[in-house]
């Protein structure tokens, strides 16, 4: 091996170590976000902007406040095990010029599954002109206390101004 790749292999493997000696799990989950901004099962609202709460979420400085379902599969129905839990907080449109990039800062509440009462903290800027976007995960509380990671956020389904969002989650723990 030449002395140019011997440095970054290095790294690596005490990157690997120090983790591993460390205690930290690597975790994966996938769920999806039911964001709903009109019709009879509404979960988002604006409720300040340039025209208050009748402001238009595409409006440059709309506040939006959310408390969407969470699931397992992409579609909620009647089966308890298939909603999880609850994305909840808030996003506001952050571009004057095109109105689709928002500033998301919610949290993953999951009420069911082996994750009961634990939390997932998500922030980061959604480009919706893009076709997946990457969310930092900035901490947690239960079996995701000091979580630190991110998620890919992809369009599964849209309708108008309404969408189901898939959450590729993976983030380190504390073992």
């Amino acid at each position: 091996m030449s002395s140019r790749l011997l440095f970054p292999v290095m790294a690596v493997i005490v990157i690997v170590f120090l983790q591993a000696a460390a205690g930290e799990s690597e975790m994966n989950i996938v769920v999806y976000m039911h964001d709903n901004l009109t019709g009879r099962h509404q979960t988002s609202f604006p409720v300040a902007g340039l025209n208050g709460s009748s402001s238009n979420p595409g409006k440059f400085g709309t506040l939006v406040v959310i408390s969407d379902a969470i699931t397992k599969r992409p579609y909620v129905n009647t089966n308890p095990g298939n909603i999880v839990g609850r994305a909840q907080g808030t996003y506001v449109n952050t571009n004057p010029v095109t109105g689709l990039d928002f500033f998301m800062v919610f949290t993953l509440i999951f009420q069911n599954m082996e994750y009961n009462g634990s939390t997932l903290e998500i922030q980061g800027t959604d480009r919706f002109d893009q076709p997946q976007c990457e969310y930092a995960v900035v901490g947690g509380t239960g079996k995701f206390r000091f979580a630190r990671g991110y998620a890919v956020v992809t369009v599964e389904s849209a309708s108008g101004p309404n969408a189901v969002l898939k959450f590729n989650t993976t983030f380190l723990v504390p073992s």
